[in-house]
């Protein structure tokens, strides 16, 4: 019986895992980088604006490039024309095994024997409900933690714990991996992103474990640590300090949990759906985070049935009506700093009585900072917080490392879904062929 893994490793960068690996001990790492390497390439050119992995994932799930399913924001689901893999794979009696992969849903596959959706996809359950258990803490955390509410907190802590409860052999597991969590809290503290590479060693230990009991012959993890890592703490190129070098660390016994287990004859994927490269000394921009966007509304006098806080600087909120959603969009737009519009805000037919905003300023901010909304002006750092001064930025390119599955050595990103179908031998409908001209990469990644 045929048997995959997809490892979603998101925007790594190949030649930052290759320096890493002539100054630190990386085993699983450097194994990624001997296998056989295809580079992908997306058409999409704009960060936030479709050169997204939550949209250039989706690209992959349903093998179909972003111009024809239509996603653009984090935790957009809608209802796709182009079924995703494993919906495919169950029609033809393939079973499979989901973990954490972006905007995506169980959706019709019968044969998804366990499915964990992303933690801003509030609108998809995780499948066995026990999972749900699982899912809460994170769920809660990445939407609130510049303002964690100790009551909320509290109640995902214990979900988490019941769920834990249950499963003695998932605990002895992820008893290996509390030494190089206490590690990085010992040596760096309790911040995000020794939370984010601690979150993918737990991630990784849990999905092992219901591949493990589930047996399904193509299964997919996400891990997104190293895409904070570049984006956040990234050092200049051709250096490293010990934080970056921790989350390689984490990252590195991380593959290491996912490949320890494959069957003889497994193959593996590997691959970033897109690069980021290093913009230290190159680029100025701050990300500046909403604190608590319910507050925020309830100060601006907008009102909504509620709010959903995402991954960085953006949020959905949902209205009553139709007409409420779009005042609220003419509002927000107008919002500036000395006349410079400061929110992206969106509203979608397809998508009634809900806008998706997103704050779209990038430059340095005095403490007595205002913005202007609506004719009053309102203290900017009472509502938002300069996070990171960003270290990495998105690329068109890709990359693909594999063994057992044969790739072209370039390609559309989204043509691996249907290299995946006929592996498991699934008729996959014409997919787009790689064109040269004007969207021929240049170079895969930026060189340390």
């Amino acid at each position: 019986m045929k048997k995959l893994i997809l490892i979603a490793l998101n925007e790594f960068n190949a030649a930052f895992f290759r320096h890493a690996c002539k100054v630190a001990d990386l085993p699983n790492i450097s194994q990624l980088l001997s296998m056989q390497h295809s580079r992908t390439w997306t058409d999409d050119k704009v960060e936030r604006k479709g050169l997204d992995p939550w949209v250039q994932w989706v690209s992959i799930h349903t093998g179909t490039p972003s111009s024809q399913h239509g996603i653009r924001h984090l935790g957009d689901v809608p209802n796709l024309s182009s079924p995703q893999l494993w919906e495919r794979l169950s029609e033809h009696g393939v079973s499979s095994g989901i973990w954490g992969a972006m905007n995506a849903t169980r959706g019709s596959a019968e044969q998804c024997h366990f499915f964990l959706p992303d933690p801003w996809t509030l609108s998809e359950p995780a499948f066995p409900s026990e999972l749900n258990n699982l899912l809460a803490l994170p769920r809660y955390y990445s939407r609130n933690y510049l303002e964690v509410g100790k009551l909320e907190l509290t109640k995902s802590l214990g979900k988490l714990l019941l769920f834990l409860l249950t499963k003695p052999t998932l605990i002895m597991r992820l008893l290996r991996v509390i030494p190089l969590a206490v590690k990085g809290v010992a040596k760096f503290g309790l911040n995000n992103q020794v939370l984010f590479s601690v979150f993918d060693l737990v991630s990784a230990t849990a999905f092992f474990y219901y591949k493990k009991s589930r047996h399904p012959q193509f299964s997919l993890v996400f891990l997104n640590s190293i895409a904070h890592v570049q984006h956040n703490i990234w050092c200049a190129e051709g250096t490293l300090d010990e934080h970056c070098l921790y989350a390689l660390e984490a990252i590195d016994r991380s593959l290491g949990i996912l490949t320890e287990g494959l069957e003889n004859d497994e193959s593996v994927v590997v691959m970033n759906a897109l690069n980021q490269r290093n913009i230290v000394g190159k680029k100025h921009e701050i990300l500046y985070r909403q604190i608590n966007p319910a507050r925020f509304l309830d100060e601006v006098g907008i009102r909504y049935n509620s709010v959903e806080q995402l991954m960085t600087n953006d949020a959905h909120i949902l209205f009553e009506t139709n007409d409420s959603a779009i005042n609220a969009r003419n509002v927000l737009a107008g919002a500036s700093i000395d006349g410079q519009p400061i929110f992206d805000v969106e509203y979608s037919d397809s998508t009634p009585r809900k806008l998706f905003f997103q704050l779209e300023y990038w430059q340095d901010l005095p403490d007595n900072a205002q913005f202007l909304l609506a004719g009053k002006n309102y203290p900017f750092f009472e509502h938002f917080e300069a996070v990171v001064k960003r270290t990495g930025e998105h690329l068109q390119d890709g990359d693909a490392y594999c063994r057992g599955l044969e790739l072209p050595d370039k390609l559309y990103n989204h043509e691996v879904q249907h290299h995946i179908l006929q592996y498991f031998d699934i008729e996959a409908s014409t997919s787009t062929q790689f064109r040269s001209g004007s969207s021929e990469p240049t170079e895969a990644s930026a060189a340390l």
